[in-house]
């Protein structure tokens, strides 16, 4: 898979999270996650099968007209000198429609801009597939993550409850206490139980990337802490016009300009011609038949067809042009918001974070000198938990937000297997 962008967070090392116990799985990474999903979603299954079915139709109409055989008898089974078959009349004929005005290689370009449109649609399907794939690793990166810092909040609870209990046994503080560490270690279980089962459930979506009903990995492995830089926004707007989505409306225009073709040939009629040899039981003789016919009324029918292109294609720019001017403000606005998911990370990581581990230090000694009370030592603790996980959603915002810019500017040859 080349889509080099979406593969920043896979690295050769683990994110550090906890380990799933007793899962014999080997560990995933991005890469693995993304090739495992363009082998075995069968969304693109079904594209490639499209793509079959689109050119099956584009050979078929490039074929010529077909000849046509036929047979005629006439004055069978009449009365008088009609009767039986003395005055019987037989024509075998073999005919043809010649097609005039270039039919058949207006219908061989329309087949060709069917072919490259279903191609187009292929891979904006690949890239989506590869986007949506990358953002739900990053959700069990961060949910494991999560899961680890609930453990490790249930450890703190329990060590704070322990050492409540035994200041209450020693008259130094008062039951009430104990009795809110014992309900600060019941709250610390219920978020263990609930980042366990986010994580199950993020699990079963990575794993659905690729059909598969199961979470058949491991450890989900990326650096998560990393965030890579990103182009330029006028770097990235820059490549805006080569998107998949945004050549979508170029191929969509160019089949509708092959169909204005194909009805522009259909003003001139077509001929159809038949030959034929006749015999005449009454004479004992034979001659050749020919037969010529052109229908009528085609010039209108075609006027009409022509019309109705000229609109779609005036239709399908005025979108083309909303479509330019909403991706562009959609892609601003992900890069401001990437660049505050930055530095809000950078803050907790750099400055808040470890100012609160230190105020959860600070007031730890000061608990056991007797000099804090239980409650500023349940709020350092609070507030160093909430920080981390503000940290996790930063991150976890970060990379997403990285998927998206990189799938709205991600160009045909990035997505190609």
């Amino acid at each position: 898979m080349n889509l080099r962008c979406l593969l920043v967070l896979a690295v050769a090392g683990a994110c550090g999270a906890v380990p799933l116990s007793g899962s014999a799985a080997e560990p995933l990474r991005l890469q693995d996650a993304i090739a495992r999903a363009m082998a075995g979603n069968p969304t693109l299954v079904a594209e490639q099968a499209q793509l079959q079915a689109i050119q099956a139709r584009a050979q078929r109409e490039a074929l010529p007209t077909p000849y046509t055989v036929g047979a005629d008898l006439e004055n069978v089974v009449g009365t008088g000198a009609l009767s039986g078959l003395k005055s019987a009349e037989t024509t075998l004929r073999i005919g043809r429609v010649l097609e005039l005005g270039g039919k058949r290689q207006a219908r061989e370009s329309l087949g060709a801009a069917e072919i490259d449109q279903q191609q187009n649609q292929a891979e904006s399907a690949r890239i989506a597939l590869a986007s949506r794939t990358a953002e739900r690793f990053i959700e069990v990166i961060a949910d494991q993550h999560r899961l680890a810092f609930a453990q490790d909040r249930v450890k703190q609870a329990e060590r704070t409850r322990r050492e409540v209990a035994t200041w209450v046994k020693a008259a130094r503080n008062p039951e009430s206490d104990l009795r809110a560490a014992e309900i600060a270690v019941a709250e610390a279980e219920l978020e263990r139980e609930h980042a366990e089962h986010e994580l199950l459930s993020a699990r079963m979506t990575l794993a659905s990337s690729w059909g598969s009903l199961d979470p058949d990995f491991g450890e989900a492995l990326g650096n998560f802490d990393a965030l890579p830089a990103v182009e330029p926004f006028e770097s990235l707007a820059s490549k805006l016009p080569m998107t998949p989505e945004q050549r979508a409306s170029l191929f969509e225009a160019r089949t509708i300009e092959a169909r204005r073709r194909v009805a522009e040939a259909a003003a001139k009629p077509d001929i159809t011609v038949n030959l034929g040899v006749r015999r005449l039981d009454a004479l004992d003789d034979q001659g050749l038949v020919l037969s010529v016919s052109m229908p009528l009324g085609n010039r209108k029918r075609s006027a009409y067809s022509v019309a109705e292109a000229d609109a779609q294609l005036a239709a399908l720019n005025a979108r083309r042009d909303a479509q330019r001017y909403e991706r562009h403000q959609e892609l601003f606005e992900r890069y401001q918001e990437l660049g505050h998911a930055r530095l809000e990370a950078d803050s907790l990581r750099k400055s808040m974070i470890p100012k609160a581990e230190q105020a959860v230090a600070f007031t730890r000694r000061g608990f056991e000198a007797g000099n804090f009370s239980f409650l500023a030592l349940t709020q350092a603790q609070r507030t160093l938990f909430e920080l981390r996980e503000r940290s996790t959603e930063a991150l976890a915002r970060y990379h997403t937000l990285l998927v998206e810019v990189e799938r709205l500017t991600a160009v045909a040859q990035d997505a190609t297997p």
